[in-house]
């Protein structure tokens, strides 16, 4: 905001002189901030690039002003020499320009949608509070040691058999998943509470120092051990904003789901070609922030508070 306040003060300056007339009709403000040839840099392409860059410093503003517009006039150097060559007529070209068309449109859609979501009530950041004391309450900072393999379900059996006759330790399950040839990776790492995964954490908060977790996820396996823990808790006013965060966009991925279920329920789709009599399948979720991954919110979402800040 600091930037686009200096931006909007120095424009707002100018025109004010001009209209004084203090200075000459060729001294007022104008929108073009560099002509590139027979092309032109607007400011209101730099405003554009400035908004998609947060917590530009208030000190640092007329620098990243600058820099913007710098880059802007190689883009615009670039494209004129592309525009030359006739590039924008390859099909590579335009077929590149149309999906990227398609999903600013699609995306724009999405986000008018799930602007009208108005934010989580007290009581709702309250309750969240409460039943997640893992989370705030009872915060843990814990140091783990994590390793991750390739899970078929014989894998998975053989490893639960073994942890579970409590005759092997987890370097000799390691050492056998080993002589299989299965990949194991991973090592030991400190995170906090809320950079683990929601479904995960309660195990994790009830275990004790050595005690082993087994998770799965889609074809894969990872054995977690705690191997010690301390206790950071943060309170509820402090714990308000990423909570706030939080709810609000798991609303929003919920609302551009229902969305998009609503309007596939509305539409006449048949299939065709190789795909004719094909079972339609879950899409990736449409983006509900203006993170450029379609699917950042769904994973926010799957790895807590913390991914949403």
């Amino acid at each position: 905001m600091n930037k686009l306040k200096t931006i909007s003060a120095v424009v707002l300056s100018t025109l004010v002189l001009g209209a004084c007339g203090d200075r000459p009709p060729e001294k007022k403000a104008t929108q073009v901030a560099a002509k590139v040839n027979d092309g032109e840099i607007s400011v209101h392409q730099i405003n554009f690039v400035l908004q998609r860059t947060p917590n530009i410093p208030a000190d640092k503003a007329d620098a990243a002003k600058r820099q913007v517009l710098e880059s802007l006039i190689d883009q615009e150097l670039a494209v004129q020499q592309a525009a030359e060559a006739k590039l924008d007529r390859t099909p590579n070209v335009m077929q590149a320009i149309e999906s990227s068309r398609r999903e600013i449109l699609a995306r724009a859609f999405i986000e008018q949608k799930v602007s009208k979501e108005g934010k989580p009530s007290a009581e709702e950041i309250k309750k969240f509070y409460d039943e997640h004391p893992e989370l705030f309450s009872n915060r843990k900072i814990y140091r783990l040691e994590e390793m991750a393999f390739a899970a078929t379900p014989e894998i998975v059996a053989g490893v639960k058999a073994q942890l579970g006759s409590g005759k092997s330790s987890v370097a000799e399950v390691l050492a056998g998943l080993k002589a299989k040839g299965v990949e194991v990776t991973g090592g030991v790492s400190v995170k906090a509470a809320e950079q683990l995964a929601l479904e995960l954490l309660p195990r994790l908060a009830q275990a004790k120092d050595g005690q082993i977790q087994m998770i799965e996820n889609q074809g894969r396996a990872a054995l977690i051990i705690v191997l010690a823990s301390k206790s950071e808790p943060i309170d509820e006013t402090k714990a308000r904003p990423f909570i706030e965060n939080f709810i609000s966009n798991k609303q929003k991925t919920e609302l551009a789901r229902s969305t998009m279920k609503e309007l596939r329920e509305k539409a006449r789709i048949e299939y065709a070609g190789e795909f004719a009599g094909a079972v339609p399948v879950a899409a990736a979720p449409a983006a509900a922030t203006d993170k450029p991954a379609p699917t950042a919110t769904e994973a926010a979402v799957n790895k807590g508070i913390a991914g949403l800040k």
